[in-house]
């Protein structure tokens, strides 16, 4: 069971800067569509998912060499990257990517794809701590999944909510992969 909710966390949290993203996108629109928002999910989702596997297959490939490391490595990327997401909710100045004008790139399917990469790249690094901490590489379905679902609802709710909860979601997202990565190492230390 323990497991189950850390992988239900490692889900949610690494869709949050995802839904952040696509929240402060769909606040540029003054309505809602909902065609778009599966668009706009169905770009995140793919870009965390594949990002996964990219850093799960890494670590797979030197996990021989990593292994008596494996926990402080997972430590290390986890609380780097929550760190890093909860820096960026709590920036005091808002997101360049919800101004009043926002640039050609930011309104065509190019920036969002280069929106989704941008990221995603955490979940790259989240792949490797997941790999060497023995999680299964099918977690990426999870992942890919959970930021298609908080994209699109994070788009089609943008209009009304703005960026607000959006760098909210950032914040707790961060202190979840902060957690997860002290519950690693924990585990490792203890042997349980």
């Amino acid at each position: 069971m323990h497991q189950v909710l850390t992988l239900a966390l490692v889900c949610l949290a690494l869709s949050t800067d995802a839904f952040a993203a696509a929240l402060a996108r769909g606040a540029q629109q003054r309505t809602h569509d909902a065609l778009q928002a599966v668009r706009v999910g169905s770009v995140f989702g793919l870009s965390e998912g594949l990002m996964f596997l990219l850093g799960w297959g890494l670590a797979q490939s030197v996990a021989a060499y990593a292994e008596a490391m494996d926990h402080w490595i997972a430590l290390v990327l986890l609380a780097a990257i929550g760190t890093l997401m909860v820096r960026e909710g709590l920036r005091s100045e808002p997101d360049e990517t919800a101004s009043d004008t926002p640039s050609l790139a930011r309104r065509t399917a190019l920036g969002t794809v280069l929106t989704a990469i941008g990221t995603s790249i955490d979940a790259a690094a989240v792949g490797v701590a997941m790999a060497l901490s023995g999680t299964s590489v099918w977690l990426a379905l999870g992942i890919g999944f959970t930021s298609f679902v908080m994209s699109a609802l994070g788009y089609l709710i943008g209009p009304a909510l703005g960026v607000r909860f959006g760098q909210r979601a950032e914040i707790g997202g961060g202190l979840v992969l902060i957690l997860i990565g002290l519950s690693i190492f924990y585990s490792h230390m203890t042997g349980g």
